[in-house]
């Protein structure tokens, strides 16, 4: 069977008001002040934080999320980082959000105007480098052994491959944009119980369900320097 992704469309540009979320953790915490000082007004840092006392704490561009900051909890974290996004009125009237890493990916202060020429009317996914996989659990002939060697050694994913599905997705080192629809789609169809057992990379979860909403993703211009 042959199945056919788009990957440029033609559509209108709107008025969009994006957010800039920069993945990081606590021990990369001596970059982040120099992320701020770059002074783009639409941006946060994201990191965990397993002792908070509520779900979330966002305070001074930093949002401390209440899960594990090691790597094998990615996958959570970005789950809970569209939640909070979601819940927190200053971020009421964003329209999408563009995550990067914090050490692996260039931006300047120009990043903003970039996103917004970007983005258009039915863009609900994309991103720079996207992957146009699709294999069923089991048959996935890539490197499923990514996180080796990046995963605690009381880990459940440390040096277990992942065996799960593969459809259209966009690399996480590169970015991706998602709309406040997406993440609204996310927030509804996952548990943060169930994404440790079954998710080890983030950017490849995001693709998983936004697939089964018949939304796969949609390759944009480079507007930073990504990580591949």
């Amino acid at each position: 069977m042959v199945i056919l992704y788009m990957t440029n469309i033609i559509d209108q540009k709107i008025d969009s008001n994006p957010l800039m979320v920069v993945l990081s953790c606590q021990k990369n915490e001596h970059l982040w002040s120099k992320i701020i000082k770059k002074n783009i007004n639409n941006l946060i840092i994201f990191c965990g934080d397993p002792n908070l006392k509520s779900n979330y704490l966002y305070k001074n561009k930093i949002l401390y999320l209440k899960c594990e900051d090691t790597y094998d909890h990615l996958p959570t974290k970005i789950y809970m980082m569209i939640k909070a996004i979601l819940d927190i009125d200053e971020f009421s009237s964003i329209t999408h959000i563009f995550k990067l890493d914090d050490h692996d990916t260039k931006f300047d202060i120009n990043i903003i105007g970039k996103i917004k020429s970007v983005i258009t009317k039915n863009m609900d996914y994309s991103g720079q480098k996207v992957h146009f996989q699709y294999q069923k659990k089991n048959t996935f002939q890539g490197d499923n052994k990514w996180h080796y060697n990046k995963c605690p050694k009381s880990s459940i994913w440390y040096n277990k491959p992942y065996l799960g599905d593969y459809v259209p997705w966009c690399d996480g080192g590169c970015g991706y944009i998602l709309s406040i629809k997406s993440m609204k789609l996310i927030k509804y169809s996952l548990s943060k119980k169930e994404i440790y057992k079954n998710h080890i990379y983030e950017d490849l979860m995001i693709g998983i369900v936004l697939h089964q909403h018949n939304i796969d993703p949609i390759k944009i211009n480079n507007i930073i320097i990504g990580d591949k």
